[in-house]
C-alpha cells in the first residue's frame, strides 16, 4: 500500500504543476490578449521616456526620477507577463509594486552615488539611466527572486520542493531566451520585407522601422506574445530544457577533468605563475561557476540521481562526474580567495575586488554544500538541493547589499584607500587620485574634498586631491606646473653609477619641457619625483651617457655632442623586466654589441627594437 499512496501523491503533484504551467484552453486566449496589452503599454512608456531623453524634455532633465521611470518600465511589466498566469491576482499586483518600488530605489541610489557620465570632453553631463552593473545586478536578483516566489505559488508552500524550483527557474530562463530569439528574428524578417520592397523604389516600410514609434512598441509586443507561447506550450520548453540539459551535462566529466588536471598540476608549477597573471582569481572563479551551472545541468531535479519507479539512472560517468566536480570545487574557490587576500593586502579594496569578494562567498557556499553532498555518497539530492535553495538567498543578498549603500564596492574602496592614507601605510603618491575622481562616485569625490582641505596635516596628498579636482575628465592632462628649478632637479637625481659621480651641469639646465617627446620623459626632470641615474659610455665617445631610472614608468637614455646639448635618445626595452632596476642601480651590468646589425637605405639607418617578453625569467644580482 505505501508505495501506491506514494505514486498517487506524486502523480497528483504532477497533476497540479501540469495545472499550474500549461494554461487551460479557455483562459489561454484572455491571458494572451491581456500580455498584448501590457507589451504594448510597456511600448507606449518605454517611447514617451526615449522622447523626453532625445528632446531633452521632463522627465530626462531630472535624471533622479527618469532613471527609476526606465528601470520601472523595463522590469515590472516582464514580471507581470511572466507571473500572469503562476500567480493569484493578489500576489501578482503585491510582487509587481514590490518590484516597482525595487526598482525605483536602486536606480535612484545608482544615480545618487555617480550623477555624471565619464565623458572625454570637459564637460559634465548628468547621467540619466542606472550603470550597466546596476541593469545586471537586477536582472539576476529578480530572475533569481522570482523564479523563487513562483515556485512556492505553484505548491501553496513557502519553500517549495526541489524539483519545483529546478523546473521553474529552467523554463523562466529558456522562456526568455526563446522570447529573445524570436524577437530578433521578428525584426530580421520585417527588415527583409523593407529590402524587398526597397528593390521596387518603395521605402515607406523601412522608413516606419526606424521610427521610434514603431519599433518601440513593435519590440515590447514581440517579446511578449513570445513569452506567452512559450508559457501556454510548457511542455515544449519542458522538451527544450530536457535536450539542453542534457547536452550540458556530457560537458561536466569534460570541466571536471581540466579542472582535477590543474589542481594536480599546482605542487609541481607553484603558485607563482598563478599569481604572476594578475587575473587568477577571476579565472578560477569562473571555473567554479562552470562547474556548478554544468552539475547543475546533469542533476536536474534530481529524479535521476535518486531514481525511483520507471526513472533511469544517471550513467555512471555522469554520477562520478558530479562526485569529482564537487570535491575540485575545493580548491578551485579555496585559491580564488586566497588570491583576492593577497590582493586586498597589498594593495587595499578595490570596487572589483569587492565583487569578487561576494562572489568567492557566494561560492564558497556552494563549495560547503556540494562537498557535504559528494560524502553522502547514497544520498546526496537533499544537501544538494538544500544547499542551491539557500545559496539563491545568499545571491540575493549579497546583491541587495552590492547594490545599496550597505556595501557598495565604491564606498568600502575610497574607505580602504582614506584609512591606509591616514594610517600611514600607503604614500600619499600611492593614493589613485583618478580613481577617486571618476570611478567612486560622489564618495570619491567627497573624499578629495576633504584630503584637499587638510593642506596642513596632508601637503602631498591635498595638492594632489586639489590638482584631482580641477580635471573635467579622467584623460585630460594635469594642469600645467610652474618649471622646476636646476637645483630642484639635481635634488631629485641620485646617480648610483659609478659611486661619487654627479650630472654635468649642461643636463640640469636643459629647458626638458620643450622636448617633442616630452611624454617619455622621466618626471624627476620636469616635476617634484626621484630618479636613479647611471652614467654609462654606450657610444664609445668618451662621454657617458645617462641612464634615468624613475620610480614607475619607462628608463629614459640621454646622450650628449661635446658634453654641451644634451637630448633625449629614448628608452630601455625590456627595462621592465624583473631585477633590471636592481642590477642597473648596482653596476651589475657591461657593455654589449647589438646581435644584429642596422640597415642603411641611403643614410637612413634602420634599427631592430626587440621584443621584452623577459622569457629568461628575472635578472638576479651577484655579490663578488
Amino acid at each position: 500500500m505505501q508505495p501506491c499512496h506514494r505514486r498517487v501523491i506524486k502523480l497528483c503533484k504532477e497533476i497540479r504543476m501540469s495545472e499550474l504551467t500549461d494554461a487551460a484552453p479557455d483562459h489561454t486566449g484572455r491571458n494572451g490578449a491581456i500580455r498584448a496589452a501590457i507589451g504594448l503599454l510597456q511600448g507606449v512608456a518605454l517611447y514617451f521616456l526615449f522622447t523626453a531623453a532625445q528632446d531633452k524634455t521632463w522627465p530626462a532633465t531630472a535624471p533622479a526620477l527618469f532613471a527609476p521611470l526606465c528601470t520601472a518600465a523595463i522590469f515590472v511589466p516582464l514580471i507581470a507577463v511572466s507571473g500572469l498566469s503562476h500567480l493569484r491576482l493578489r500576489d501578482l499586483v503585491i510582487w509587481s509594486v514590490a518590484v516597482a518600488l525595487i526598482s525605483f530605489g536602486l536606480a535612484w541610489h545608482d544615480i545618487d552615488r555617480d550623477p555624471v557620465i565619464a565623458s572625454l570632453t570637459s564637460t559634465s553631463t548628468p547621467r540619466n539611466l542606472p550603470a550597466a552593473h546596476l541593469w545586471l545586478g537586477l536582472s539576476a536578483g529578480l530572475f533569481i527572486a522570482h523564479s523563487l516566489i513562483v515556485a512556492a505559488a505553484s505548491e501553496h508552500r513557502r519553500i517549495a520542493s526541489y524539483p519545483s524550483y529546478f523546473a521553474t527557474a529552467w523554463k523562466l530562463g529558456l522562456q526568455l531566451a526563446l522570447a529573445v530569439l524570436f524577437t530578433g528574428l521578428f525584426w530580421g524578417v520585417l527588415w527583409l520585407g523593407a529590402e524587398l520592397f526597397k528593390l521596387i523604389k518603395i521605402s515607406f516600410f523601412a522608413e516606419t522601422l526606424r521610427k521610434s514609434w514603431f519599433w518601440i512598441p513593435a519590440t515590447t509586443v514581440a517579446l511578449t506574445c513570445a513569452l506567452h507561447v512559450t508559457d501556454v506550450r510548457a511542455g515544449i520548453v519542458r522538451g527544450v530544457r530536457t535536450v539542453v540539459c542534457n547536452l550540458l551535462a556530457w560537458l561536466l566529466p569534460l570541466l571536471t577533468l581540466i579542472a582535477a588536471g590543474f589542481v594536480v598540476a599546482l605542487p609541481f608549477t607553484g603558485l607563482a605563475p598563478l599569481w604572476d597573471t594578475k587575473r587568477a582569481a577571476a579565472i578560477l572563479l569562473i571555473a567554479a561557476a562552470s562547474l556548478v551551472f554544468l552539475l547543475n545541468a546533469a542533476v536536474q531535479d534530481g529524479t535521476r540521481l535518486a531514481p525511483r519507479d520507471a526513472t533511469p539512472p544517471l550513467p555512471r560517468l555522469l554520477r562520478g562526474a558530479i562526485i569529482a566536480a564537487s570535491l575540485v570545487l575545493l580548491p578551485l574557490v579555496a585559491l580564488a580567495g586566497y588570491a583576492i587576500a593577497l590582493r586586498v593586502g597589498q594593495y587595499g579594496w578595490s570596487p572589483s575586488r569587492v565583487i569578487a569578494t561576494a562572489c568567492t562567498l557566494i561560492a564558497a557556499c556552494y563549495v560547503i554544500g556540494y562537498v557535504a553532498a559528494a560524502l553522502r555518497l547514497r544520498a546526496p539530492l537533499p544537501v544538494l538541493a538544500a544547499t542551491n535553495v539557500a545559496t539563491s538567498f545568499v545571491i540575493l543578498a549579497s546583491l541587495v547589499a552590492l547594490l545599496t549603500p550597505l556595501a557598495d564596492p565604491a564606498r568600502i574602496a575610497v574607505a580602504d584607500q582614506i584609512a591606509r592614507l591616514t594610517a600611514g601605510s600607503v604614500a600619499p603618491n600611492k593614493i589613485d587620485y583618478l580613481f577617486l575622481r571618476f570611478g567612486a562616485g560622489r564618495y570619491g569625490i567627497e573624499s578629495l574634498q576633504a584630503l584637499a582641505a587638510q593642506p596642513q596635516t596632508q601637503p602631498v596628498a591635498a595638492q594632489n586631491a586639489a590638482e584631482a579636482l580641477e580635471k573635467r575628465t579622467r584623460w585630460a592632462a594635469t594642469p600645467p606646473q610652474p618649471p622646476i628649478s636646476n637645483a630642484t632637479r639635481a635634488a631629485n637625481i641620485t646617480v648610483a653609477q659609478p659611486p661619487g659621480a654627479s650630472l654635468p651641469r649642461e643636463f640640469l639646465e636643459t629647458v626638458w619641457s620643450k622636448e617633442q617627446r616630452f611624454y617619455l620623459l622621466p618626471r624627476c626632470l620636469v616635476a617634484a619625483d626621484t630618479c636613479d641615474a647611471v652614467l654609462v659610455d654606450l657610444d664609445g665617445d668618451g662621454i657617458a651617457e645617462i641612464i634615468l631610472q624613475p620610480r614607475a614608468g619607462p628608463v629614459g637614455v640621454f646622450h650628449s655632442i661635446d658634453n654641451h646639448a644634451w637630448s633625449f635618445l629614448g628608452t630601455l626595452v625590456g627595462s621592465a623586466c624583473a631585477g633590471v632596476r636592481d642590477a642597473l642601480i648596482a653596476g651589475r651590468f657591461k657593455i654589449a654589441e647589438p646581435e644584429l646589425k642596422d640597415l642603411d637605405l641611403g643614410g637612413q639607418r634602420l634599427r631592430l627594437t626587440p621584443s621584452a617578453d623577459c622569457m629568461s625569467g628575472p635578472i638576479s644580482i651577484k655579490k663578488n
